[in-house]
């Protein structure tokens, strides 16, 4: 008895030991899952009107509010179709260009404001570093959400408005944390040999904190790069954000809320989308992290 109560537990033992092997091979490559699920955004909205089953305007009063894995007269509907008929998933396919694309283009706008303001903040100090710094802490103390809805309505809600606002939501972080750096590496022997040897202030940011900086600014410009693609989403599902027929992933949540008792897959299928894109930017801005703590 005692022999075979033994042998269960050794391969209980042993089915554990592969489970837990299993598990951690599939925890230590989920990155590459991001990865290729970023990679099939980025295509997606970089050809997303040649891979789009449908004509994402095309309506079909006949064939509207199916669910997803419908098929009718205009062909099969992986995402079921909207309140007009129209293929939801070449919806989600041609909200992804505008979304990856106001998101990007306000993160690079707000990281090279943040980066270069905080550069200079630390390594001038004085004045310039007290100026910039109260800057970033009162824009920071203000709701800039709100204050972003507001300027949207005096402005008006278009793609150019929402590039030139959602910048200020990101770069005070770039800002405070360049700065810190910057403070940290400008009393390393190598910027004092610099200093020493007559190098400008703008060769010393340029070409010696720069590239020690890239590591930290890689990972903030893909964890912020979320934080837009979800300040661009409310704006749009508040109504303050991209106008018809232009369309985001926000502004497609925002026009299946009042179908979500009935047809939920309208506002849940791009708010999946829209959760599992920021969900993998920081998962690979924190890989990416560990891998630049790594080699420190």
């Amino acid at each position: 008895m005692s022999v075979v109560i033994e042998t269960r537990t050794q391969a209980t033992s042993t089915r554990g030991r592969r489970v837990r092997d299993i598990a951690h091979a599939i925890g230590s490559r989920s990155w590459l899952i991001w990865v290729a699920f970023l990679a099939f955004i980025v295509i997606c909205a970089v050809f997303g009107a040649k891979i789009a089953p449908h004509d994402p305007l095309e309506q079909s009063l006949l064939d509207r509010l199916k669910p997803p894995f419908s098929t009718t007269d205009n062909g099969f509907h992986f995402l079921g179709t909207d309140a007009l008929g129209r293929d939801l998933f070449s919806q989600v396919i041609k909200g992804a260009r505008l979304t990856v694309f106001i998101a990007t283009v306000s993160m690079l706008i707000g990281s090279v404001i943040g980066i270069s303001l905080g550069m200079a903040a630390g390594f001038y100090g004085g004045i310039v570093d007290r100026l910039i710094m109260r800057l970033a802490e009162a824009q920071t103390a203000m709701p800039m959400f709100l204050v972003a809805i507001l300027l949207i309505i005096l402005l008006g809600p278009n793609v150019i408005n929402l590039v030139l606002i959602l910048p200020t939501l990101v770069w005070p972080t770039f800002a405070r944390i360049v700065r810190a750096e910057t403070l940290r590496l400008r009393e390393t022997p190598f910027i004092e040999a610099a200093v020493a040897v007559g190098c400008t202030g703008r060769s010393i940011m340029w070409h010696h904190l720069r590239p020690n900086l890239l590591s930290r600014i890689v990972v903030l410009g893909v964890i912020s790069t979320g934080q837009v693609i979800l300040a661009e989403a409310g704006l749009s599902f508040l109504g303050a954000g991209v106008q018809p027929p232009d369309t985001t992933w926000g502004l497609l949540i925002a026009d299946g809320r009042q179908y979500l008792a009935t047809s939920w897959w309208l506002t849940i299928t791009p708010g999946i989308v829209l959760g599992l894109t920021v969900l993998s930017l920081n998962m690979l801005g924190r890989r990416y992290a560990n891998l630049a703590e790594a080699r420190r």
